[in-house]
């Protein structure tokens, strides 16, 4: 019988990443993140980071750390604060 223990688990369609040819996931840079999906972005990474063999992680945080979707979100909760009509709270 087979054991599939040392059989490699990858996500088939990450939403937030796109896979490479060697095997690592590729940041997609979005504009516009909203709170819950950076939380989402940042759950896939650690997702991903899991599904990885430890002689790639190091390779793959480089690559994650191309793109803060953090940064995005107080970007774009800042730009929604800009144009929130007055008495509107945007939390």
């Amino acid at each position: 019988m087979k054991s599939h223990l040392s059989e490699e688990i990858r996500i088939a369609n990450p939403r937030f990443h796109h896979s490479t040819r060697d095997g690592l996931y590729a940041p997609i840079a979005f504009m516009f993140v909203t709170e819950h999906m950076r939380d989402d972005i940042v759950a896939e990474r650690q997702m991903l980071l899991s599904s990885l063999p430890p002689a790639l992680q190091e390779r793959q945080l480089r690559l994650f750390a191309r793109y803060d979707p953090a940064v995005s979100a107080a970007a774009f909760k800042r730009l929604l604060q800009v144009y929130a009509p007055s008495g509107c709270a945007t939390s």
